[in-house]
């Protein structure tokens, strides 16, 4: 590894011995004698170590130490200083110093002092070099995006990373809440560990518990022998995903409440509270802060997570990022299927431009697999994208027959927009034979949103779904 060592001194024939005693085929040193040239060669070149003079005639070191701590914050800096006070040391210690060396030790104590600072440096472009490429092997680099709202979103992200805060992030099925926190994963400090991730939709709420906390032997019937470690453990110095966090039950969002509040909890069975360092993200399409209102989540737990709150936009708030996320979703099926696709006929270029993608990003990706899918030759047609759709032409079919009606009856202490919710709902779950998903399409708004719809008028319809 090649290193760059800078000697800031007024004095010439010490910024000569200096240079002597240091530069090796591993260190390059640059000497300076005036504070400009030592600005020039720090915009010039990239500085690992900077050995600094306290007293530089008309500056001194300090007023130095403040402006390239500033300006070059990775930079080592190492005092000189022929005449050292206890004082002197510990104000440029405060300041960012490395180290603190008087100019008639040793050779060697200054040598040693270098060679400390630049082992600094090799570790730290090593971790920085480990973390590129645990980027490079990641998803997190193939979010794509040349809006400015989505360009926003990710400067946002990378802000939140470099904090161990908590994250919510909210948006529309479909919108990548799941990449997104990949991405704030990866930047962060604990990209070398690896990320853990629970949908609380896709397990039994009774299971939900003892796979966030794990269980000791012998504390309920079938509970493993040796216990269990909970998803809490395991992402112990790394980053915990809860996907879906609207579907935890209220007793276990007091429970995560309590994790989030102390940095503690306990085993199912355990009676000795386990301190963990994690990092939380929640992820959630539903409206929370309804869900408050109806007594569905709890309002501390969600000020807690809403720490660092990021909104992804939804596909048709960034229309900017349609067509190069169809490039990118066409160049990565090409490779899958062994595909030649390079260009898009301007009828399909129109047909996704103009979709609402209610779906989002998630739709877009499949209407373009199976659009790949089923190319013939280089060109993408539009009847390769839309073939054999029956979701479109159901939502089609029902968009072309506007046959919705309301009912309302006014009374005292009854809630009309609750009613005509209500019926909307259980009209387009007709229109849909029961398929939810489609429901929710057509009513434009999340799938688990409608399921609270359906959950709080009482009458949930068991239809098949697909």
């Amino acid at each position: 590894m090649q290193f760059n060592t800078l000697i800031l001194d007024d004095e010439k024939l010490i910024c000569s011995s200096m240079k002597r005693l240091l530069q090796d085929d591993e260190n390059i040193v640059h000497t300076a004698t005036k504070i400009e040239t030592a600005r020039t060669i720090l915009d010039k070149y990239e500085i690992d170590l900077v050995l600094l003079d306290y007293a530089l005639g008309d500056i001194d070191g300090i007023t130095v130490l403040k402006e390239i701590k500033q300006n070059f914050p990775q930079t080592v800096v190492i005092m000189l200083t022929a005449y050292a006070t206890i004082h002197l040391a510990v104000e440029a210690m405060k300041l960012g110093a490395f180290d603190f060396v008087e100019k008639d030790e040793s050779s060697e104590i200054t040598r040693y002092a270098v060679r400390r600072g630049l082992d600094h440096q090799r570790l730290r472009k090593e971790v920085e070099d480990l973390r590129l490429q645990c980027l490079e092997q990641t998803s997190a680099v193939e979010i794509i995006s040349v809006s400015p709202e989505m360009r926003k979103v990710l400067d946002l992200s990378k802000d939140f990373a470099r904090t161990d805060a908590t994250v919510l992030i909210t948006g529309e099925t479909g919108t990548g809440k799941n990449l997104l926190s990949r991405y704030i994963h990866f930047n962060s400090s604990r990209f070398d560990r690896n990320m853990v991730t629970l949908n609380c939709a896709a397990i039994p709420s009774e299971l939900i518990e003892s796979e966030l906390f794990g269980y000791e032997s012998g504390s309920f019937t079938g509970a493993r022998k040796g216990g269990k470690q909970g998803l809490i453990e395991q992402a112990h110095k790394s980053t915990l995903v809860l996907d879906e966090i609207s579907e935890l039950s209220i007793d276990l969002q007091t429970k995560l409440l309590h994790v989030l509040e102390s940095g503690e909890f306990y085993r199912i069975g355990g009676v000795q509270p386990i301190k963990n360092d994690v990092r939380f993200i929640a992820c959630s399409n539903a409206n929370l802060p309804e869900m408050i209102r109806e007594r569905k989540f709890r309002s501390d737990l969600f000020y807690r997570l809403n720490v660092a709150n990021i909104r992804i936009p939804s596909l048709r708030e960034r229309r900017m990022d349609i067509l190069p996320l169809a490039k990118h979703f066409i160049n990565k099926f090409n490779v899958s299927f062994k595909k030649l696709v390079t260009l898009m006929d301007k009828e399909v270029e129109n047909f996704i431009i103009t979709s609402t993608w209610m779906g989002n990003v998630r739709e877009l990706r499949n209407y373009i697999e199976r659009g790949i899918l089923l190319a013939k030759g280089g060109k993408l047609m539009l009847s390769n994208i839309r073939n054999n759709d029956p979701q479109a032409e159901l939502l089609n079919t029902i968009m072309g027959e506007p046959t919705f009606s309301i009912k309302l009856n006014p009374q005292p202490d009854h809630n009309l927009l609750h009613e005509v919710q209500d019926q909307l709902v259980e009209q387009v779950l007709e229109l849909t034979n029961q398929n939810r998903t489609s429901a929710a399409r057509m009513l434009g708004i999340p799938r688990t949103s409608l399921n609270n719809y359906i959950k709080r008028a009482d009458t949930v319809s068991h239809g098949e779904d697909d």
